[in-house]
């Protein structure tokens, strides 16, 4: 068992082309991280401890939880994802710390993780389930819920393995372990769900039947982590436990593809735990190698490990880290045994300069799991999928596409746009658009005909946009 498995429309030019204008929402102005919230644990009974960030004080056991807990926060309340035999979410109030609500998510599923699309809806990969599910997490049972069906990506076992999951724009992203017995035999997947439609999408149309993303490594254990330089998802994978045989992935969440491991277990020293991105030099990774655990910093643009922050003895010493908007980086610290002055309790770092700012600040029990009072591990710590500075191109929806194809742009100041759909030949079919944008998110409309207004055939084709020396394409399968 895995005990922390995280369009104002304008008509332009030719026919058939729609170019919506919109303006991207402003992002509310989120006051300081005020709060840390630690879930304790023993394994046997389980706690909530609550750190006032501004003087590191403690308040201990402000609330009874599952002994095996995940935490969530969003829209002004703390979720508590109840997992291994509790299977329930548990809604907490931040500033009172009781529980204003607390629903099931089905016996014996053992939910992992919370996703939020809106107020009243929300995703839980479940572990012991074959389907995903939906809940409304502002009810008091939860309901309407509704299960999506990931059973097609099961392994010999018939569940998936449910882990991590996030939400860029509309679209979901769900790690599955696809293990057997605990190890890590089958390729592992990443489930892309339209939170539109609640459908899986196929993103390979060109191989039969509906695709996941395929990592290079197993058994993505950590939660994902949002690169922004290069706006890219940041996974975590142990492999098989007590083996250098994973490390760090990432994936386009723009184009569903995967892009490769980022860094090896043998570079950063044993199992991955858990990631922090903080800059484009500047990471982070809990490790362990059975005996020891100990906290790292590698380079996401080499791949190279640069420092070893500190080493704790135990197996699973150093279980969960987050980053808050104050520059500190918290980690939850268990050592075995504990003795003398290698005491449990939270861990405060510089994210400048990585220097131990506090601790360990004693939790009662020890902290298992850490978060702060903005919404971490939800859609909101990514924006809606931040674009990068020139340009942004999103996934064309639907894909494939019958009679047309919508892909989103968007653009960080006003610009020269060129978008163009190619074959995968490269000769250029239809010139969508050429000419000044203003800032922020277009959508953009291909009927799927070409330049002398002819429909064209089935096969798969790019959509290419072009913003100063910064270009980017996306493929969209075309179904008759």
């Amino acid at each position: 068992m895995k005990r922390r498995l995280r369009a104002t429309a304008a008509a332009l030019g030719s026919a058939g082309l729609i170019v919506a204008l919109q303006l991207a929402p402003a992002s509310p102005v989120a006051a300081a991280d005020s709060k840390a919230f630690a879930f304790t644990s023993d394994f046997s009974t389980g706690s909530l401890s609550v750190v006032n960030l501004p003087t590191r004080t403690v308040t201990q056991d402000v609330e009874s939880v599952c002994s095996d807990a995940a935490l969530r926060y969003y829209n002004g309340a703390l979720f508590v994802v109840s997992r291994f035999g509790c299977d329930n979410i548990q809604v907490i109030d931040p500033t009172s710390f009781g529980t204003l609500r607390q629903f099931s998510v089905m016996n014996g599923t053992n939910p992992q993780d919370i996703t939020f699309l809106t107020a009243n809806k929300a995703y839980v990969p479940r572990y012991g389930s074959a389907s995903l599910l939906t809940v409304n997490p502002s009810s008091v049972n939860g309901f309407p819920q509704t299960q999506i069906s990931l059973a097609g990506f099961a392994d010999s076992d018939g569940i998936p393995e449910m882990a991590h999951s996030i939400r860029i724009g509309r679209y979901l992203f769900v790690a599955c372990q696809r293990l057997t017995s605990f190890a890590a035999s089958n390729p592992s997947l990443v489930v892309v769900i339209d939170t539109q439609t609640d459908q899986v999408v196929d993103v390979d149309p060109n191989t039969s039947g509906v695709q996941a993303i395929p990592l290079t490594l197993r058994n993505p254990v950590t939660s994902f982590e949002y690169d922004k330089v290069h706006h890219w998802l940041l996974i975590g994978c142990a492999g098989n436990f007590g083996a250098l045989d994973g490390g760090i992935e990432a994936i386009d969440p723009y184009t569903f593809t995967a892009q490769g491991v980022r860094i090896t277990e043998t570079e950063l020293g044993g199992d991955v735990n858990d990631i922090v991105w903080h800059t484009a030099n500047h990471a982070y990774a809990l490790v362990g190698d059975g005996s020891v655990n100990r906290l790292v910093t590698w380079n996401p643009a080499t791949g190279l490990k640069t420092a070893t922050l500190i080493t704790v003895n135990g197996g699973f010493s150093l279980p969960d880290m987050e980053m808050n908007d104050r520059n500190e980086l918290y980690v939850c610290k268990n050592p075995s045994p504990a003795t003398g002055s290698d005491l449990p309790g939270l861990l405060v770092f510089s994210t400048a300069t990585d220097a131990l700012l506090a601790g360990p600040l004693n939790t009662g029990l020890p902290p298992v799991a850490v978060t702060f009072d903005h919404a971490t591990d939800t859609p909101l710590s990514v924006g809606d999928g931040t674009p990068p500075a020139a340009l942004a191109l999103g996934a064309p929806w639907p894909n494939p596409a019958r009679t047309s194809a919508r892909v989103a742009l968007r653009l960080g100041s006003t610009s020269q746009v060129q978008v163009a759909v190619t074959d995968v030949a490269g000769r250029t079919l239809r010139r969508l658009f050429d000419g000044p944008l203003g800032a922020g998110q277009q959508e953009m409309v291909w009927d799927l005909r070409d330049e002398n207004g002819r429909g064209v055939p089935a096969g798969l084709y790019f959509v290419r946009a072009v913003v100063g020396g910064a270009a980017s394409s996306r493929t969209v399968a075309v179904i008759r």
